[in-house]
């Protein structure tokens, strides 16, 4: 059975498109810490303007319309340095979690967590302190250690995850290039990268080697 916690006086920013999402998340912070303030975007542009009112906790899907994934982090570190972000997606922690948090993102979370592991991730962070699940700290130790073969996506940079996901949909370099403000050549050369570290030489097995490891 969980504790209520007396009456806080902190403000989170919920910045989601989906509005059951953003009501879902408010009933549970808000009867978790009452007295809690919530504002809410549903935009990237809402959240850069949400975040201008420095909250002490910005909770947000990445995907969110007019964002870019990782760069993300960086548009709302540029409007709040000391940002306290918690990545609230549904896209698999097993590839995507450690990217972000070392992009500068406090903690990163699936859409289909316990409410128990939200609560525990928003005290955690509102501590101080950085939070990910039990399995994206065993990636991150195997990955200091460099026993991260069973996972070879945890080898990619931030941007060569960018633009592995996009050739996975069907877009092309031109396009990669014009969404990421990068030359082509820069995108061919993340292209070559990323085959060359996952050891792979078509998309086709690109997308083959995301979809076993998203499972």
């Amino acid at each position: 059975m969980k504790t209520k916690n007396a009456v806080s006086t902190f403000t989170v920013l919920i910045a989601d498109d989906h509005e059951i999402i953003r009501r879902g998340l408010k009933g549970l912070i808000s009867d978790f810490w009452p007295g809690v303030e919530i504002i809410h975007a549903s935009t990237l542009e809402q959240a850069l303007v949400e975040t201008e009112k420095s909250p002490s906790l910005i909770i947000i899907d990445v995907n969110l319309p007019g964002g870019n994934n990782l760069k993300v982090i960086d548009q709302i570190k540029l409007v709040q340095p000391n940002a306290k972000i918690l990545v609230f997606s549904s896209l698999n922690e097993n590839i995507y979690a450690v990217p972000y948090l070392k992009s500068g993102a406090s903690g990163y979370l699936t859409k289909n967590a316990e409410e128990s592991e939200i609560v525990t991730a928003i005290t955690t962070i509102l501590a101080g302190s950085r939070y990910s699940s039990r399995n994206v700290k065993e990636n991150m130790f195997n990955s200091i250690l460099g026993n991260d073969a069973d996972n070879p996506f945890t080898k990619l940079s931030g941007r060569e995850l960018e633009v592995a996901e996009l050739l996975t949909k069907g877009i092309g370099v031109l396009e990669i290039s014009n969404q990421l403000n990068l030359q082509m050549g820069t995108v061919s050369t993340y292209k070559l990268r990323l085959f060359q570290k996952l050891k792979i030489k078509s998309i086709i097995e690109l997308a083959e080697k995301m979809s076993i490891y998203e499972r």
